[in-house]
This record gives structure tokens, C-alpha cells and sequence, in this order.
């Protein structure tokens, strides 16, 4: 395993970037303060330093033991607990990011030419952030078990949802590095994450198998001619072929299964095909499927499988409770022509890529966020119900689909492209949110720099609650370059300078002659922002006392100097972590949020979606809503998601919409072949009978 002559410039390049981005991410939580931070930073880099400088092999003990050999150092019950918490820390940061760091793993191994480097001594692993905490609890001083705890919770949550996200970058770094991954069998320590399972066996042809099997006689796959596959191709008499073809085409001139649709009335699936619905209800019954028994077919004839395979599909389809009733009733419609063309072409059960399957599919992509119960005469039904229709009389040859393909891919792109279009006029109203993140991005640089200077808790939460609403309306109104801005910045440091012992006689007159200027300022921006009278007088008199202290040279109160100025945040990043439903309004046009009442970072890794999606999340009131993802902001990753049939127009913070995918809350409704989730569900079913 030969080394890289730059490796020394990688390791201290990748180690920078590691280290950067850690700080970023701990940063953006807003949970600890940037000496916390720095004190992460400096054990992470230690523990690194010592995993690339290292050339000795690992035991199996270190194997066995890799998350808790850093902590038989420790003493006492508090540090043995707190030790513990750290372990169990590591082992759940190792199980989430186990598939991104693996990859960075196999990277250092060649890179440090190390077959037998463990995976927990990876140096930008878990563990070493484990070490990185512990520096910084070692720098808080004396603070109690209870409250380490508590805060290794919070930013463990943090940690969860940033770092595969970080890994990812890193293995990308090494890979433009020219760092190839070692091959896992050369591995001393093959620790990786287990290989998925194999994909599971071809639905549709396992639902063959499985009727095969439940034929009297016991009927077995074999018996299918060599050469040809699925149920269709075992279709052996040619006079039963041309007879149940001949059966088929009586039962579509006689319009048994078809109907003439009328775009101009909103039909139910019951008046379009009357004959495949029972039952009475408000609601049309389910349309139901064509099987071997409909036709006088015995189900153990060779004919009788194929008809019966598909008769599973069409129930499979029509079952779904998600799919809307004019979809199920434009596939009804359309048995027959799938039957014929089963009897002809055996691929229809094993080509993937079958014309006649890919029409369903594209039906299925064309009526994506449509409601349920869309009625017949929307757009998009209407062209499903002719393009049914012109397949079902111009019969079942390959052009014939070909054809309706090339109308419903022009049927899809023309319903995306009218969305994107729509999309076109919300984007000033996502860019003002934007905006928003970036005035508060740059409001809390700047106060955090302040906060560290430890003033009173009084003027830490006037800042923290009225000075940072002021400082962000003065950006978006003028913007970060403007006088304005500045001089609201300048006015909260002067107040600081304010509260300092003035000794001098020079520094005395400097304060009577600038003071009247800054509560001037200070009074203004209160009043901008609504502060209630009482609360604006409440702060003036703090301002007068701590004033009067200065000139008596008496030192201002500082906060505590333990938790607080070490670990703990400025106070500024202390924003509810629920989301707030919201609006932003121009002119006519309405677009809904799903945000937080306060700046909240996004996850550092990308969005699990991508522009072009259909989503199903959770809304208001825990409604489930379908929208396509038309536009993902490159800044914020803020997604708009826009859905007319649903009034949805409607932008997502991004953490909140990756916290409802990992969660389930949200999903991304699937592209794969409705013919194939058709065959899947049947096949699910035929196990429970």
C-alpha cells in the first residue's frame, strides 16, 4: 500500500477542514459559546493528531473495546457517568454515520497505510469528538454533573443530523485528493457496515410463481417452455389464444368494460364503466378487476394464469386508497387491451421496459397531487381518458403505446412545466425570507461579540430580546453596508463603553456629551419595534445606575463567569425549536411558511429531495398535504413547494423539512413503476391468503 507523497499536505489540509466545519456546525446550533467550541475544536485536533502519528497495530482488546478505552482514566462518580454518557454517545454517533464514515475510513487507510487501523481510531471519528468534549467540560471548571448531562443531549441531537453530512465532505475532499478507498478484504479490521440485502426477487414474476404453485396438481414453474418467460409465455394451444382473443374483442365492441368520456360533466367511475362496480354508497364502489373466472376460463389453464396475474395488478391498483378514482377508472377501461396484449407478448410479464407497463406508469406520474376524488373534467383526466380511449380502438400493437407514451411524457412536462412557471412569481417572496436568515446571521456575529464581554444579565437580555429586533429591521431596510446599520451597531458598543468606570475627567465629560445621543438612539429603536413603554422605562433606569457606578469608578456587576462565559451559548441562539405556520404576502399572491419564530440553521448536509419531487408532508394541523418541490434556495436550501389542485403554495425551513423525512413525517412520493408496486402489493397479499 504504497503512500502519497503530499499525504502530509492532505492530513494537514483535511485536518483544517475537519476542524472548521465541526466549529461551524456547533456554531450554527447556537448551544455553546466559541470558547466551548474551541475547546472542542483543540481535543478533536489532539486525538486526531495522535490517530495519524501512530503506526502501532490494535489489539483485539482495543478492538473489542474501542468506544471506552479513553475513559479508564477516569475518577469518581460524576466523571464515571459523565464518562459512560460519552461512550454511549460515541456508539450512536457511530451507528448514524456509520455508511459516510466508513467510506473515510477506507480513505485513511491508505492514506496512513494502515490495513490495520480500527475503525473506531478513525481520526475524524466519533471518538475523537468524544475527546473533544471532554476538553471542554475540563475548561468549564466546576459545574454539576446535571447540567453536563443535559447539555451533552442538546448537542448530541446536533450531532446526529450534522455530521454524515460532514463525513460526506471530508471523503470527498480525499477523493479530489487522489486518496482511493482501500479495498475492505485487505482491511485488518473489516468493521464496515454490512452490505445490504440483494434486491428482492422480481415481484411480478414471484406472483406468478406463487399462482403457479396454488393451481391444482401443483403445476411448477418448469413447465414452462425453455425459452420463455412469465405466465403468458406458457400459453400453448393456439385455437384457445385466437378464441379468448376473440372473446376479448366482443367484450370491447359490446363496451362491457369502456365508455364514451364526457369532459364536460364530472363523471364517477361508476358511469364510466358500470359494469365493474357493485355495491351501493355515496361513494363509487371500487372498479373491479377482469379474472379468468369473468371469462369461463378455468383458473388452471395456462390461459387462466396469465389473465389471473393480471386481474391481481388491476386489484392491487384499484385498491389504493391513494390514487385518485378517475385514474382507477382510465385503467379499468383499458383490462381488455392489457389482456390482449398479454396473450400475444410474453415480455409484458418479464421487459421492464414494456410499452404497455410504461403507460400505466406514466398515467400513474401524470395524476401525481391530484386529489382523490378529482373530478373527470379536470385537464389532466380528461387527456388520461383519451388517451384510454384511443388505445382501446386502435388496438394493442407496440406503436400503438409507443404513441401514448410520447402524449402522456408531454402530458407530464407540460403540467411540470406549468408549475415551475407558477413557481417563477413566489421567488421574491422566498429571496425576502432569505434575506431574514442572513439579517440574523450577521445580527448575531455581531452581539455574540459583545455578549462576550460580559455585561449585566439586564443588558445581556435587552440585547438578546429588543436590541437584535432592531439591529435586523435596520439590515433589511438599508442593508449591511448602510450608515443606519452602523450606526445601530455603534450605539449598543457606546452603551457598553458607557457602563465602564470613567477615573478620568476627560472620559466624564466624553460620557455627559455623548450619552443624550445614544439613549436617543436607544429610545428610537424601542419605539420602532413596540417595546411597551413601561419596559423602555424599566431599561433606562438599569442604563442610570450602572451610568452612576461608572462615574463613581464602582466596577459593573459581570455575569458569572463559570457555565455561562465557557460553555454555555451567548443567550442569543436560544429560539423555540418547534415550527411556526406563517404567511408572507405581496400584492394579491399568498405564500404559507413552515419556519421558526427565530433564525434557526439549516442541516449541513443536502436536502434528501430535489427540485422535480412530489411530497407528501404534514401542514397545518397535522394535515397531509401533496406538493412538487419547484425550487430549492441555493442559500438556505428553504424548499417551495407548490401544489394548485391542493391551494398549496407553501416554503419550508429546511431543517424542519429534513427532520419530518428522517422521521417519516414527510415522504417523497415514489417514482418507481406503478405496474411494479401493483405486482409487489398482490404479491404481499397472496402470502396473507
Amino acid at each position: 500500500m504504497p503512500m502519497r507523497s503530499d499525504s502530509f499536505e492532505i492530513l494537514r489540509d483535511c485536518r483544517a477542514l475537519y476542524l472548521k466545519h465541526l466549529g461551524a456546525l456547533l456554531l450554527d446550533s447556537g448551544i455553546i459559546s466559541g470558547s466551548a467550541i474551541r475547546a472542542i475544536q483543540e481535543g478533536a485536533g489532539a486525538y486526531f493528531d495522535e490517530m495519524v502519528s501512530t503506526t502501532r497495530r490494535g489489539s483485539f482488546a482495543e478492538e473489542a473495546n474501542g468506544l471506552t478505552s479513553s475513559r479508564i482514566t477516569l475518577v469518581g462518580e460524576d466523571d464515571l457517568e459523565l464518562g459512560i454518557r460519552l461512550d454511549n454517545l460515541s456508539a450512536r454517533l457511530f451507528e448514524t454515520t456509520g455508511g459516510s464514515l466508513w467510506k473515510t475510513h477506507l480513505r485513511f487507510v491508505t492514506l496512513l497505510r494502515r490495513p490495520d487501523l480500527p475503525k473506531s481510531n478513525n481520526p475524524i471519528g466519533p471518538k475523537g469528538i468524544s475527546e473533544g468534549l471532554m476538553a471542554m467540560f475540563a475548561a468549564s471548571g466546576a459545574i454539576g454533573i446535571e447540567q453536563k448531562l443535559s447539555l451533552l443531549d442538546r448537542i448530541e441531537s446536533c450531532l446526529l443530523a450534522n455530521l454524515p453530512g460532514l463525513y460526506a465532505e471530508i471523503n470527498d475532499f480525499l477523493d479530489r485528493g487522489g486518496v482511493e478507498a482501500a479495498q475492505a478484504s485487505i482491511v485488518g479490521s473489516q468493521e464496515g457496515p454490512k452490505q445490504a440485502d440483494q434486491p428482492a426477487t422480481n415481484a411480478l414474476l414471484a406472483l406468478q410463481q406463487t399462482l403457479l404453485a396454488k393451481l391444482p396438481g401443483g403445476i411448477e414453474p418448469a413447465q414452462t417452455p425453455a425459452g420463455m418467460g412469465g405466465a403468458a409465455a406458457s400459453l400453448l394451444s393456439q385455437a384457445k389464444l385466437e378464441r379468448l382473443i376473440f372473446r376479448l374483442n366482443e367484450l370491447d365492441r359490446q363496451g362491457a368494460l369502456g365508455a364514451q368520456f364526457k369532459s364536460a360533466t364530472s363523471l364517477s367511475t361508476e358511469s364510466l364503466i358500470p359494469e365493474l362496480f357493485s355495491g351501493d354508497g355515496p361513494r363509487p364502489a371500487l372498479p373491479k378487476a377482469l379474472n379468468s373466472a369473468e371469462l369461463g376460463i378455468s383458473s388452471a389453464a395456462t390461459e387462466g394464469l396469465a389473465i389471473d396475474t393480471l386481474a391481481m395488478i388491476f386489484e392491487a391498483i384499484f385498491s389504493e386508497p391513494k390514487l385518485p378514482d378517475a385514474l382507477k377508472a382510465a385503467i379499468s377501461s383499458l383490462q381488455i387491451t392489457l389482456l390482449k396484449v398479454a396473450m400475444k407478448d410474453a415480455s409484458l410479464f418479464t421487459d421492464d421496459k414494456h410499452p404497455a407497463r410504461l403507460v400505466l406508469d406514466r398515467m400513474g406520474q401524470a395524476v401525481l397531487g391530484l386529489p382523490t376524488d378529482v373530478p373527470a373534467r379536470h385537464p389532466v383526466c380528461t387527456r388520461l381518458f383519451e388517451i384510454a380511449s384511443s388505445l382501446r380502438s386502435e388496438g394493442s400493437d407496440s406503436s400503438t403505446f409507443q404513441t401514448a407514451l410520447a402524449q402522456l411524457d408531454a402530458l407530464v412536462a407540460e403540467r411540470n412545466g406549468e408549475l415551475t412557471e407558477a413557481a417563477e412569481a413566489y421567488l421574491p417572496l422566498l429571496r425576502q425570507l432569505d434575506r431574514r436568515d442572513e439579517a440574523a446571521i450577521q445580527t448575531r456575529h455581531i452581539l455574540d461579540k459583545l455578549i462576550e464581554q460580559n455585561p449585566p444579565d439586564t443588558i445581556r437580555t435587552f440585547m438578546d430580546k429588543s436590541w437584535r429586533k432592531v439591529l435586523q429591521l435596520i439590515w433589511l431596510e438599508n442593508g449591511p453596508d448602510s450608515s443606519q446599520w452602523q450606526t445601530h451597531v455603534s450605539a449598543i458598543e457606546e452603551l457598553l463603553w458607557t457602563f465602564q468606570p470613567k477615573t478620568d475627567p476627560e472620559e466624564r465629560k466624553s460620557l455627559a456629551r455623548r450619552l443624550p445621543s445614544i439613549l436617543k438612539l436607544l429610545k428610537t429603536g424601542m419605539e420602532r419595534i413596540g417595546l411597551p413603554a413601561e419596559a423602555q422605562e424599566a431599561f433606562l433606569d438599569d442604563c442610570f445606575t450602572l451610568q452612576t457606578q461608572a462615574l463613581r469608578a464602582t466596577p459593573t456587576p459581570a455575569a458569572d463567569a463559570g457555565l455561562t462565559s465557557v460553555i454555555a451559548a451567548t443567550g442569543l441562539h436560544s429560539a423555540e425549536n418547534e415550527p411556526v405556520y406563517g404567511n408572507i404576502q405581496s400584492g394579491q399572491l399568498i405564500l404559507d411558511t413552515l419556519d421558526f419564530s427565530d433564525y434557526q440553521p439549516g442541516p449541513s448536509r443536502s436536502l434528501a429531495c430535489a427540485p422535480g419531487d412530489w411530497l407528501e408532508l404534514k401542514v397545518d394541523e397535522g394535515e397531509t398535504r401533496v406538493a412538487r418541490v419547484c425550487y430549492i434556495s441555493p442559500n438556505s436550501q428553504r424548499t417551495l413547494l407548490l401544489n394548485p389542485d391542493f391551494a398549496v403554495a407553501l416554503a419550508v425551513h429546511p431543517a424542519i423539512l429534513d427532520r419530518q423525512l428522517r422521521a417519516g413525517e414527510a415522504r417523497i412520493s415514489p417514482a418507481s413503476s406503478l405496474f411494479e408496486l401493483a405486482a409487489s402489493r398482490a404479491l404481499q397479499r397472496t402470502a396473507t391468503h
